[in-house]
């Protein structure tokens, strides 16, 4: 599950550690990294963790909380800062939200507080994290461009080639070739060729990522991508394992070559040149339009690769909201888009939803049990297939999706009810109401009203009072406890009141019951 990174910034040591614990036992959605007393100490603090959200208080010893915001703003200007205040120092607070402040939060405040203020700041940390991988996806598609240009001997700019001497410095390359027999023999058309080609580079950046390898994949021609590694580059069971999965999941051999240390970017066409199997470099317009055409769908594919982040981070979005129909109205959504989509790129754009479904679930609901090349489904669609066949599968993509989504969502209500159950048997002779025990487990009291009674069957009040009843039968069976220490036993202050109570669960009065058992 996606978290940002805090920074707690307080004076007193009970308060800041309560915060922390709060945070440590994982309801609230952000990481703590690191703690502070004053604002001399947090300005160090944050130069070194770069956190994504900073908790501080207004009144502190060396350097205040106004201070400190108004150096962060100057270094720091797009950081989320929630502020920490007493009624006395509102004025602060209003000073505060004028150095951009995300919100406030009023001391003393309750653990809903503190989850309602969090809440706001989540939503905000996505929609940051969402912009920053839009903005990262467009400067990769523009290298991209830029490369590929370099690797096909295309006209570049100055500007380009100077960027580019930095990307390469360092790098080392690796060619993949897909194995033109297996290709010739399926009679790929155009679109049938691009379907191949975006699972293919899916397969290997899962490779990649699954080993640990930072490295950048580009189609430069329609068989042929090269993958830009950091050196040490891919080792022979990475090798290995990117033959088995196109092979496995494409059933299409592929040849893997070691090009070397990366050129200068001036050079990048004549050394990509020397790995080409069975080709000798030519000038002819017809190479240069095929080349032209290569780099089109370079373009494409990472238009393609792009989607799928793009349609991770809505999905994600709908489901960190928490919001009950968010997920199911935006998948509604994406398969009627879908529909309308033309012919020849339908299936293409169904594979990038259904990457997209397979890469949420492995970050948001298994993110620790994942396998190397699980975003590639094993019965991708086929060039064969009717537009219905089409939609039919996407559709049953869509509903495995939230069939793993449901059981996800059904174990952590699963470990909400047990953690609240448990609460409840260690409380039930106390007030015990329902704001108390969803305070404990850091949740809005509506919300757990209605997560409670789904899963139980009851209502909260009635399955406190169930149990309360259950003990005080107990008691009776096997003690000599008078009445009106039962009632004190089990939380009741008003011994007849438990007595009219206890009747209507059990269709006698206490003392019947005792004698009666």
């Amino acid at each position: 599950m996606l978290k940002g990174n805090v920074v707690i910034v307080e004076d007193q040591p009970n308060f800041r550690r309560g915060l922390i614990k709060m945070f440590e036992e994982g309801q609230v959605g952000w990481n703590v990294v690191g703690e502070a007393s004053n604002g001399q100490d947090a300005l160090a603090l944050v130069d070194r963790v770069k956190p994504d959200l900073v908790l501080t208080d207004i009144r502190m010893p060396v350097m205040d909380g106004i201070e400190f915001v108004g150096h962060l703003r100057k270094h720091y200007p797009d950081l989320l800062v929630i502020i920490l205040t007493g009624y006395k120092n509102f004025e602060y607070a209003q000073a505060a939200v004028r150095l951009g402040a995300l919100d406030l939060l009023i001391k003393p405040c309750t653990e809903q507080d503190v989850m309602q203020v969090m809440n706001k700041a989540s939503e905000r940390y996505y929609e940051k994290y969402a912009q920053q991988q839009h903005l990262l996806a467009q400067r990769k598609l523009q290298q991209d461009q830029e490369l590929r240009a370099a690797l096909l001997d295309l006209p570049s700019s100055y500007e380009a080639m100077k960027n580019m001497d930095e990307v390469l410095l360092t790098k080392e390359l690796w060619l993949l070739q897909l194995n033109s027999e297996d290709l010739a023999l399926k009679n790929y058309g155009k679109a049938d060729l691009s379907l191949i080609q975006f699972a293919f580079s899916n397969i290997v950046e899962e490779l990649l990522k699954g080993a640990g390898l930072p490295a950048r994949l580009l189609l430069v021609e329609h068989d042929r991508f090269v993958v830009v590694a950091d050196q040490p580059g891919p080792d022979e069971s990475f090798i290995q394992a990117v033959q088995d999965a196109s092979f496995e999941y494409l059933n299409i051999r592929v040849n893997v070559q070691a090009m070397g240390a990366a050129p200068p970017y001036k050079q990048l066409a004549e050394f990509y040149d020397q790995f080409k199997s069975g080709e000798t470099p030519s000038d002819s317009d017809g190479e240069r339009m095929d080349k032209e055409a290569g780099t089109g769908s370079g373009m494409t594919l990472s238009l393609n690769q792009a989607k799928v982040n793009e349609l991770e981070m809505k999905l994600m979005s709908a489901i960190l909201i928490a919001q009950e129909n968010a997920l199911q109205q935006l998948l509604n959504q994406l398969l009627a888009d879908l529909s309308h989509q033309p012919p020849e790129d339908m299936k293409i754009q169904a594979l990038t939803l259904s990457i997209a479904l397979l890469g949420t679930i492995q970050k948001q609901f298994d993110p620790d049990g994942r396998e190397a090349t699980a975003r590639i489904p094993t019965d991708m669609p086929q060039a064969h297939w009717t537009v219905e066949e089409v939609l039919r599968w996407a559709d049953t993509q869509v509903n495995n999706f939230l069939l793993l989504f449901n059981n996800w969502q059904a174990s952590k209500s699963d470990n909400v009810i047990e953690k609240a159950t448990k609460y409840i048997e260690e409380h039930y002779n106390e007030e015990c109401r329902l704001t108390d025990v969803a305070a404990h487990l850091h949740l809005n009291s509506s919300y757990f009203s209605v997560l409670f009674k789904k899963a139980t069957g009851e209502s909260f009040t009635r399955f406190v009072t169930r149990l309360r009843m259950d003990k005080a039968a107990l008691l009776l069976r096997n003690t000599d406890m008078k009445i009106f220490e039962i009632a004190c036993a089990i939380g009741f202050d008003e011994p007849n009141y438990f007595t009219n109570v206890f009747k209507q669960q059990f269709q006698m009065s206490p003392k019947e019951y005792r004698n009666h058992r």
